[in-house]
């Protein structure tokens, strides 16, 4: 045995560094990474200004991406407040990330305001000075996806559907000679929505920008998942943020927006499927889902309906696995810290 260890590690001259050399290698490996699993490769469309759970998303993006899990390709904004997209940036940033590609929407579209979203612009670093600095969500949307492996990319929306529609009506480009709907078809595994009330109701991610809503999903040509409204409530996470370090503009967000108490995670259910649900991941029996069917939804005030339909592409999450646990995973993911400590 000492002489197989020996030949195995050659430097090693007893069992007690031979022992701190495997478990140097077992530590080295990400918490949840699955061996054979590869990363989900994701974009995530945000409007980061109303609820402060984009930025709890974002942060569990980082950190699934750290570990391996995830492959974070972009990040576009839905919202029109500028302050959404440099607090997009400061993030990315603090995760040492600060180069990954950022999209503003350029076009007309909804600003709601923001209880955080301006003191997280003034007082973290990042890369842009203002949102007009960022380029064309959809302009952003259209390279990434060119770039990448037919039927890969799995989209995660947590805000309204404005940067959806318009890359499914886009016109060929530079990037590639296929119209939006084509190059979704082509390019995209799946849609993950964070929006809905099922089997009814009205929630804001569909209902502003209603007109959006119903364009993007009458048009989409792939399989979505909806995560809806009811999935969320029950999972009050950002429990430990108060033990965050204080250049952490995650915990800042959530300072501003609730003076750091528990909240809902509407979004961060909707990204935990995304990367840890697909492909027989570990989250894959957190949610039982519906029946095929379609989401219909009145272009009037928002309000959407379920209906169930065998031909139809459209699926809801329904509540499987206690919230309570499922609020643990999401905290533990949100509490990661930069490699670099945000410097």
């Amino acid at each position: 045995m000492h002489k197989e260890s020996t030949r195995v590690f050659p430097q090693a001259h007893g069992l007690g560094l031979v022992i701190a050399l495997l478990l140097g290698i077992v530590l080295a490996i990400p918490a949840h990474a699955e061996e054979g699993r590869t990363p989900i490769p994701i974009i995530l469309d945000t409007d980061m200004e109303s609820d402060v759970d984009d930025v709890g998303a974002l942060a569990m993006l980082h950190a699934l991406a750290d570990r391996g899990e995830a492959e974070a390709l972009g990040v576009v904004m839905s919202a029109k407040n500028p302050h959404a997209t440099l607090t997009a940036d400061r993030v990315n940033t603090y995760f040492g990330r600060p180069d990954l590609p950022l999209g503003q929407l350029k076009g007309e579209g909804v600003d709601r305001g923001s209880r955080y979203a301006q003191q997280v612009a003034e007082e973290f670093p990042g890369e842009l000075e203002t949102a007009g600095d960022a380029p064309d969500a959809v302009e952003v949307y259209r390279e990434i996806l060119s770039a990448q492996p037919d039927d890969s990319v799995v989209i995660v929306t947590i805000g309204y559907k404005t940067n959806v529609r318009d890359l499914l009506f886009s016109e060929p480009c530079e990037h590639s000679e296929l119209d939006g709907r084509e190059l979704v078809d082509q390019k995209v595994r799946l849609w993950v929505c964070m929006g809905g009330h099922f089997p009814e109701g009205r929630e804001a991610n569909i209902r502003w920008d209603a007109q959006a809503s119903v364009e993007a999903i009458e048009a989409w040509p792939t399989e979505i998942i909806f995560s809806g409204w009811e999935i969320g409530t029950p999972i009050m996470t950002a429990n430990e943020l108060h033990e965050l370090p204080e250049d952490s503009p995650v915990r800042r967000s959530y300072e501003l927006f609730n003076n750091l108490q528990p909240h809902h995670s509407w979004d961060q259910a909707a990204l935990l499927y995304a990367v840890r649900g697909l492909d027989d991941g570990p989250a894959a029996d957190y949610w039982d889902f519906s029946e095929p069917g379609r989401i219909v939804i009145d272009p009037e005030d928002g309000s959407n309906t379920w209906e169930a339909d065998p031909e139809g592409t459209h699926r809801h999450k329904i509540e499987r696995r206690d919230p309570g646990l499922i609020a643990d995973e999401i905290d533990e993911l949100m509490m990661h810290l930069p490699e670099n400590g945000g410097e």
